[in-house]
């Protein structure tokens, strides 16, 4: 018996040293190609090219994380059911890299025609956006399979610091390919089509991930039965209702997210290319981030993650209100400065998020009920992406200030509900004995 059970943790073992390779070779590629087609800063920025619509504009940074975050739900159903999840995750992936080729193609018709161009443009962003959401959860479930849960936070944090070096290196060629403005719009092209070589790169290593089968369903659950079953999920998981309120009151953050940048160019006449060095900081925000997120998972639990995050979420909209002060004082050098640590804070905001969120989800789920709850996570935060949109009428009928005080104000009090969560590991512990 005792052999048994060493062999069998030898293997788990063996199996988490090999996928630990390959995760973090397929984070450091999505890192990368991400940055090149960054829903915060590239995309509105070449959309902006297209229409000067705040509504249009911001509804780019909606789509991406929309997309991204409201299949999930439908789909934790779906592969319950499956022992095998990874064939799933591949399809999927497939079409998320071919629809994001399609955006750089999409970008060279703007030359001649801006509203066809526009509208393929949004097809393929759908596309995207979707299928990586649909990917998204099958990926989780390997991962939470796979990575012990004290080694966890360290592996996200170790993709999250090495995606971000290459994509900081990626945001000076992107500043580079941007400058090129009399070589509109191959310039855009290049890089979209340069995010999508990254994205290709992730996909082939997750072609080498292998993959447990699965604890078999007692019985198949009809999906009529499966969305029967979510406001019992909810109701006896107080602790994930209260970390869902903490979410959505850090969501208040996209009111302005796909107008850092635009507010940059059109109220403090920064130059176009500086959308490149915005992807750079961001990226420094990760890289520095990374680690510091995967220790405190560690050592200290996902709540300090949390804590963390909801200060550097507070620090955006504080600080592009102190660049805005800053410029229309005649201190341009301070509203740079300011604007390059707001991108920063958001790099690592983002990473701490996925890192913190996803992790006392995971710390405090059954696996009977852990799709659910990270299905039910990332959907309910779905709509917070609406909010770029409800941003953009904002914007048009006040301004910069009223917009950047109002997510400021939201953040605040995420910060203190985000100070009072409990240690979900100790929770957890309490919940067993």
């Amino acid at each position: 018996m005792a052999d048994t059970e060493k062999q069998v943790a030898d293997d788990k073992a063996v199996l988490a040293a090999h996928n630990r390779k390959f995760f973090i070779a397929d984070g450091t590629f999505f890192s990368l190609g991400s940055s090149f087609i960054d829903g915060n800063t590239v995309l509105p920025t070449y959309v902006s090219t297209l229409t000067s619509s705040p509504l249009l504009i911001g509804l780019v940074s909606t789509i991406r994380s929309f997309g991204y975050l409201v299949p999930q739900l439908f789909v934790a159903g779906y592969i319950q059911r499956l022992s095998k999840k990874k064939p799933f995750m591949m399809a999927t992936g497939h079409v998320m890299r071919a629809a994001a080729a399609g955006m750089a193609l999409s970008s060279l018709l703007a030359g001649t025609s801006k509203g066809l161009s526009l509208g393929i443009f949004y097809v393929c962003l759908i596309l995207t956006a979707f299928f990586d959401g649909f990917g998204g959860l099958p990926w989780m479930d390997l991962v939470a399979r796979t990575i012990p849960a004290e080694t966890r936070a360290g592996l996200f944090g170790t993709m999250q610091a090495l995606g971000g070096i290459s994509a900081f290196a990626a945001g000076f060629l992107t500043r580079y390919l941007l400058a090129m403005e009399a070589r509109y719009p191959v310039n855009y092209a290049m890089v979209m089509a340069l995010g999508a070589l990254g994205l290709y790169g992730s996909l082939g290593s997750m072609h080498f991930l292998k993959e447990p089968p699965s604890r078999e369903p007692e019985k198949v659950v009809p999906m009529a039965e499966y969305l029967r079953r979510l406001p019992e999920a909810w109701s006896m998981n107080p602790l994930f209702r209260r970390l869902i309120v903490v979410r959505v009151l850090l969501g208040g953050l996209y009111f302005a997210l796909p107008f850092f940048a635009i507010h940059a160019q059109k109220d403090l006449g920064f130059p176009a290319a500086t959308v490149g060095l915005f992807v750079s900081a961001q990226m420094v925000g990760n890289v520095v981030g990374g680690p510091l997120w995967g220790y405190l998972g560690d050592k200290r639990g996902a709540f300090w993650v949390i804590r963390l995050v909801a200060v550097m979420v507070l620090g955006t909209g504080s600080l592009a209100l102190v660049a805005r002060a800053a410029y229309f004082a005649g201190l341009a050098a301070v509203a740079y400065a300011a604007y390059f640590l707001l991108y920063f804070c958001l790099g690592g905001a983002f990473g701490g998020i996925w890192i913190g969120f996803t992790n006392y989800t995971l710390d405090i789920a059954d696996e009977g009920i852990r799709a659910t709850l990270i299905g039910l996570l990332n959907t309910i935060a779905a709509p917070l992406t609406l909010f770029t949109m409800a941003g953009g009428w904002l914007l048009a009928r006040t301004g910069y200030a009223a917009l950047f005080t109002l997510e400021a104000s939201i953040a605040f009090l995420g910060c203190i509900m985000a100070w009072k969560m409990p240690d979900s590991r100790e929770y957890r512990r309490a919940e067993s004995m």
